[in-house]
């Protein structure tokens, strides 16, 4: 079993991709994953450590997000950031952007166009999640670029397991109101059986109880609202499946401190909201080869568009007008900008079975991002007279991309891709896992050269072997190298210091390598008696080749020196009558060798130890749950040696829950509530990346101040089936 993964009462999940399981019988009447080969397998055996997450175990926490599920398990740190998006480290691998993990949604990769950001937060609705598969550690072997440290596969409710409509409402203290509905059902189309399922999503909020002092200046408190529209389908007819998916979301851009009257209108979502609209398509056929192999071509594509708009106040002038009398005046700029762009991509992905006891999955493809718009527009006091600014994306004529003028072509991002993967079990208490995939960039922009960094051949070799010593005891051993090749923010931006010194924003720079990390890890598991299990694991990574922002000379690079991460996990996990108990440790240690800045440094963004734990009491019908989660001092001093900061103190949450399913005459009736930080504990997250340490104007702290977590917020989710 694994923590908080695999539970009596879980329905079998089925394949979101609809292939085959294996047909080993060591694999029968286990919880199936496909995040780790693109083909069913089960957690057991799949060649990577990996967790699942049931609808049953997001019902019965109460969880609200991707976030909430992320930071229930060992070994993952989730904050937010300062433009109100959560952020997930894996195993102490961070990232401003999220771009370091990848995000999946029934094994389609969703991320946007520019910074490839992966969505973690309310961004998806979770009432529409029939199970969340996790793993901790590189997947570039089979999905390429930020499948870094580790890989979230979002897999949705289809026309199989709703049969029928469901509908459900998630409310509470912080303002929230999340209502999400379902429908699906098969039939008959012609010959061919048929599927269909849609889903659409209302989300409203006032606040997410975040508060919000940058540099101790005054603030709206607790103000982070958001809203969001999505919609969906899904559609099976005999091997032809097609999926679209549309999602428009609002948030704000959290520290906005009032040294200005004007600034308050920025905490107005109406005003001055970020914005993100996402239009995600896929279509894939399966062709059978025999019975021992399948052809399936995929195309698929996304236009992410995201607009915002915010404001800066400049200096007050006070002038005289007539003898006492005098008038104060501001000028301020209003700051539009778009990162518009556009995705698409094609594959032919193979599977054979030579033998019941081998396994061989292969792909080849092409994957392309288009740039439409990249820039700030800034408006002066008048509102008139826009101006693109020196932060933009140019053309082939090295005049900013779509706006105005003639087209001279849309700049791109284009990577070509092979890959292949074999599965040999060679007995029946061992199985080997071999891969390899290589990606290759092509220039296409004007200016570009083959023999530039951000154009070289990447190679993303896999390795792993399973043990089963016995029938109650697994051991997994594997070795994976991952990568996460440059964006379009970091290769095609040009970006210049204004004089005013308030554009600080790096450039692109083609010399950009992939980041690059190997990582080897273990794990045993082991039932050590009727209902109890114990499993731990050990990793060890290094992080070559990192991408980060460097001023001067104002453009990213790739930094010197290596990050490297041990880490350590041991769980406990176990069922006693209608008890059930989980309990788990993580050890995370990462710092900094070779670095002129950050050498001997350890990472401040998240503290070495955490303990989370978790003890529910019921029946499928009945059920009520304590979970929490405790974190350690984290380390700070080194990043804040003029401001002699203090560590961040540890602190512990403790959340509660309950749960009842089937109420009412047609036992169609699923009601929930839970406290979170039931004790109202004062907590905060470090909330700023690295590259921002050591900001401020002399004599103020170097360290960014953290963001002060959510108090107690009482929720309640309402299900109704159909």
């Amino acid at each position: 079993m694994w923590w908080l993964s695999i539970a009596a009462w879980a329905d079998p999940p089925r394949d979101p991709f609809r292939e085959a399981d294996e047909s080993d019988l060591l694999r029968m009447e286990q919880d199936l994953v496909t995040v780790v080969s693109r083909y069913a397998q089960t957690a057991r055996k799949a060649p990577s450590i990996v967790t699942v997450i049931s609808a049953r175990d997001i019902a019965e926490h109460g969880w609200r997000s991707v976030s909430d599920v992320l930071r229930s398990l060992p070994g993952i740190y989730v904050w937010p950031s300062e433009e109100g998006r959560d952020l997930a480290a894996f195993r102490g691998v961070i990232s401003s952007d999220n771009n370091k993990i990848l995000l999946l949604v029934d094994g389609q990769p969703w991320y946007d166009g520019g910074y490839t950001h992966a969505w973690v937060d309310g961004y998806l609705p979770i009432s529409n999640v029939k199970q969340i598969e996790v793993i901790k550690g590189p997947g570039s072997a089979i999905y390429g670029t930020n499948a870094f440290s580790g890989v979230i596969n979002v897999v949705t409710w289809g026309a199989t397991d709703l049969e029928g409509a469901e509908a459900t409402w998630i409310a509470g203290s912080t303002g929230l109101s999340d209502v999400t509905a379902s429908a699906g059902g098969t039939t008959q189309a012609g010959p061919w059986d048929a599927g269909f399922s849609v889903y659409a999503r209302l989300l409203t909020q006032v606040g997410d109880g975040l508060d919000v002092t940058p540099d101790g200046q005054a603030d709206v408190v607790g103000r982070a609202p958001r809203r969001g529209t999505q919609f969906g389908a899904r559609a099976a007819i005999g091997d032809l499946h097609l999926a679209l998916d549309r999602v428009d979301h609002d948030l704000l851009y959290l520290p906005t401190p009032l040294d200005d009257p004007f600034e308050a209108l920025s905490k107005q979502l109406s005003t001055f909201p970020l914005t993100f609209g996402d239009t995600y398509a896929r279509a894939d056929y399966t062709l059978a080869l025999g019975q021992d192999a399948t052809l399936r071509p995929v195309l698929w594509a996304q236009r992410h568009d995201d607009p915002a708009a915010y404001f800066y106040g400049g200096d007050v002038t006070i002038t005289e007008s007539s003898p006492g009398v005098f008038e104060a005046e501001q000028a301020f700029t209003t700051v539009e900008t778009e990162k518009d762009t556009r995705r698409w991509g094609a594959s032919l992905d193979v599977e054979a079975r030579p033998g019941i006891d081998h396994v061989v999955v292969a792909a080849v493809g092409v994957e392309n991002t288009e740039v439409i718009r990249f820039a700030d527009v800034a408006f002066e006091s008048t509102g008139e007279g826009g101006t693109v600014t020196d932060f933009r994306v140019e053309d082939a004529c090295g005049q900013p991309v779509g706006f105005g003028g003639k087209s001279c072509g849309q700049p791109a991002l284009r990577n070509v891709f092979a890959s292949s993967q074999t599965t040999w079990t060679a007995s029946a208490t061992l199985e080997f896992t071999a891969g390899l995939r290589a990606d290759k960039r092509i220039p296409v922009n004007s200016g570009e050269d083959a023999a530039d960094g951000a154009f070289a051949l990447t190679l993303s070799p896999r390795f792993g072997a399973l043990i089963l010593p016995s029938e109650t005891t697994d051991v997994k051993l594997l070795y994976g190298r991952a990568f996460r090749a440059p964006s379009v923010r970091e290769l095609l931006v040009r970006a210049q210091r204004q004089a005013d010194g308030r554009y600080e924003f790096a450039s692109g720079n083609l010399d950009l390598l992939p980041e690059k990390i190997d990582t080897i890890e273990g794990e045993v598991e082991a039932t050590v008696t009727e209902g109890w299990t114990v499993r731990g694991d050990t990793s060890w990574s290094r992080v070559e080749d990192e991408i980060d922002k460097v001023n001067p000379p104002n453009q990213y690079q790739n930094l010197g020196g290596v990050l490297q991460v041990l880490g350590a996990e041991a769980g406990l996990t176990g069922t006693a009558g209608l008890l059930r108990a989980a309990v788990s440790y993580a050890l995370t240690l990462a710092s900094y060798t070779g670095h002129a800045q950050y050498h001997g440094r350890t990472q401040y963004e998240f503290p070495p130890h955490m303990v989370k734990g978790d003890l529910r009491l019921g029946t499928d019908a009945l059920s009520a749950t304590v979970f929490g989660e405790w974190y350690a001092t984290r380390p700070r001093s080194d990043w804040s040696p003029t401001a002699e900061l203090a560590d961040g103190r540890p602190f512990g949450l403790v959340h509660l829950a309950g749960f009842a399913k089937g109420l009412g005459p047609r036992q169609s009736l699923d009601i929930g509530v839970v406290i979170r930080n039931a004790m109202d504990s004062n907590w905060g997250t470090a909330g700023v990346y690295r590259d921002d340490a050591d900001a401020g104007d002399p004599g103020e702290p170097a360290y960014p101040v953290a963001f002060e977590g959510e108090g107690r917020a009482v929720l309640g989710h309402l299900t109704i089936r159909l």
